[in-house]
């Protein structure tokens, strides 16, 4: 193809098809229907369309009629990721395909490595895990495990997926029956090469941008334990007052705790500071029974003291919604392009610096990431 036709829509193209063939997280994840939102702004905060739900009725002598309402979500646009680069005359003498291998794929696998991991980073949002720190899955009993807190949480049978780290990775390799897996990975070229096969109904894959949680240091002295402070914490609640002797340290978003006599798992929503023996924690989901005064509270994995550990994450794609939306091309811009499809979406603009005598390319996204549903998704704690 001649120099002269690589103009934005044309790299554009290209662009797109290796940003949806390097994307591994953010390409099992759900991502929103975002094609009426345009002019959007980093921090703004839209409106996206997610699958419709219903439920089942039992028919007795008529049937109940439901409206096929698609659900939607509120997402901040927290992310514009941009990679710029400057073209000389002689890059201008290659073929699509050189400049493509060259300056192309390397710019647009670093925002796709960009969008992975800020996909990723929102583990802080799902209070479910199983697992221990510092102990990646690497037995039957372990990936059982998995299994069967995703059944707890009711997670639907089918598309089930588990991305891990490369720790995780190999130790799950040494499992006889795993390695034998069957390969799976139909959305691109990094699912298939992050594939690692079908076990016990979940697809897994190995992601380079699992992120590690450092844990908060809240301690009593020899555990991450605290007790409620409070007359009693009522249903519907989310945050409460906690106590306990020698109590100190913090606690950040993203910590998880239980509180006796309460199975469910709550997640720290921001960071608190323990003065006097006593902190307030702010925590999501909201308190699903009434937590009795001097309850006591277990935080994080183990009960002990502050940890780091990797956050591997299980679930259905519906549980995580992406959203890529327009941009708006510039005004100052005599050529830029933004071509979008199927949820992903680049924008492509050119200059020339008559200083340099240099054309530059810009390539950027805005997007913003949630976890919708979080009792689809749970961390696989290594």
């Amino acid at each position: 193809m001649a120099n002269t036709f690589l103009t934005p829509s044309v790299i554009g193209r290209e662009a797109l098809m290796i940003l949806e063939n390097n994307l591994v997280a953010a390409g099992l994840f759900h991502r929103g229907h975002t094609n009426e939102f345009t002019g959007a702004k980093v921090g703004d905060t839209i409106s996206v369309r997610g699958p419709a739900s219903f439920t089942a009725a039992e028919f007795s002598t008529t049937t109940s009629v439901q409206d096929a309402t698609e659900s939607s979500t509120s997402l901040q646009l927290e992310k514009h990721f941009d990679v710029t680069f400057a073209v000389t005359s002689k890059d201008w003498t290659l073929e699509l395909e050189d400049f493509s291998k060259q300056l192309l794929e390397p710019a647009v696998a670093a925002i796709a490595q960009s969008i992975d991991a800020y996909a990723l980073d929102k583990y802080v949002e799902i209070p479910n895990q199983i697992g221990a720190a510092g102990d990646p899955p690497d037995s039957l009993a372990d990936v059982a495990a998995i299994d069967k807190q995703l059944n707890v949480q009711k997670v639907p049978l089918s598309n089930r997926f588990c991305i891990v780290d490369p720790t995780a990775k190999a130790d799950l390799f040494s499992i006889a029956s795993f390695a034998q897996a069957e390969q799976r990975g139909d959305g691109g070229q990094a699912l298939r090469e992050a594939s690692m096969g079908r076990y016990m109904g979940m697809d897994f894959y190995m992601s380079q941008n699992v992120n590690t949680h450092t844990s908060g240091t809240l301690t009593n002295g020899s555990a991450m334990l605290a007790k409620i402070n409070s007359a009693s914490v009522a249903i519907g609640d989310t945050s409460c007052a906690m106590d306990e002797t020698s109590l100190s340290g913090t606690v950040v978003e993203g910590d998880v705790f239980t509180v006796a006599g309460d199975t469910t798992q709550y997640r720290v929503t921001g960071t608190a500071t323990a003065a006097t023996n006593a902190i307030t924690v702010a925590f999501s989901p909201s308190a699903v029974v009434a937590w009795a005064d001097d309850a006591v509270v277990t935080f994080d994995i183990d009960g002990v003291a502050a940890t780091s550990y990797t956050a591997n994450v299980a679930g259905h794609p519906n549980g995580l919604t992406l959203a890529i939306v327009p941009l708006e091309l510039p005004q100052g811009a005599a050529r830029a392009e933004y071509i979008g499809d199927r949820g992903l979406g680049l924008r492509v603009v050119y200059d020339y610096s008559a200083s340099t005598k240099k054309d530059t390319i810009s390539i950027d996204v805005l997007c913003g990431a949630k976890v919708q549903h979080p009792d689809l998704l749970t961390r696989v704690v290594g």
